[in-house]
């Protein structure tokens, strides 16, 4: 029971917040809250999903960490209460795309999930809910056959496998090429679409 603490608080000119939030264990993981354009009532929210990360990805400094653990479903929910708590807006969107890779730690996403689409929780659409995957395959078709879930968001970076493996080694035991098949057979819901995410790296 109870929420993070916040440990520090890092202000941006744009009115992102990125947040320093302490677990019960003394772990820490990063939130952060993006409102949108001045004016607009809304804004996003970037939720973690494990205490570092296992994928090793090269662009990115959580990487260097490695994995220290799972976020429990009551601590991935409990990052959206904090950030949410601070301004509240109508309309509010999540993604799971801080530290961790998301489909690693399906049991604990999905739970949390649910509990932020609750009618008595926050009251979420699905539609408000991104998941994103550096690629674990065999965990898309999982995703895929839950009742309730986010929608699905691909990190490409890349094109060819050859400049994937490079910047994602998890390429080296998911092909892209599988990806790219486990992508086309994955059940959209009538409204939902695939998102395709890439950063862009000066070389």
């Amino acid at each position: 029971m109870g929420l993070p603490a916040v440990e520090r608080r890092y202000n941006s000119t744009d009115g992102t917040c990125r947040y320093l939030l302490k677990l019960s264990d003394g772990k820490t993981v990063e939130t952060v809250w993006m409102p949108a354009e001045e004016g607009a009532d809304r804004a996003t929210i970037c939720i973690s999903s494990q205490v570092g990360c296992p994928v090793d990805c090269k662009f990115c400094l959580t990487a260097l960490m490695g994995l220290e653990r799972h976020l429990t479903a009551g601590e991935i929910v409990g990052q959206v209460l904090v950030a949410a708590g601070t301004a509240p807006v109508e309309r509010l969107n999540i993604v799971m795309m801080g530290q961790g890779e998301p489909l690693l730690n399906l049991a604990n996403v999905l739970k949390a999930s649910r509990l932020l689409m609750d009618p008595a929780g926050i009251a979420l659409s699905p539609r408000r809910i991104t998941l994103s995957t550096s690629g674990i395959i065999p965990k898309i078709a999982e995703l895929g056959q839950a009742a309730l879930r986010p929608k699905l968001a691909i990190s490409l970076n890349a094109s060819t496998e050859e400049q994937r493996q490079a910047l994602m080694p998890i390429t080296r035991k998911y092909h892209l090429k599988d990806l790219m098949e486990a992508c086309r057979a994955y059940p959209l819901r009538p409204w939902e679409k695939l998102t395709f995410e890439y950063v862009l790296l000066k070389t």
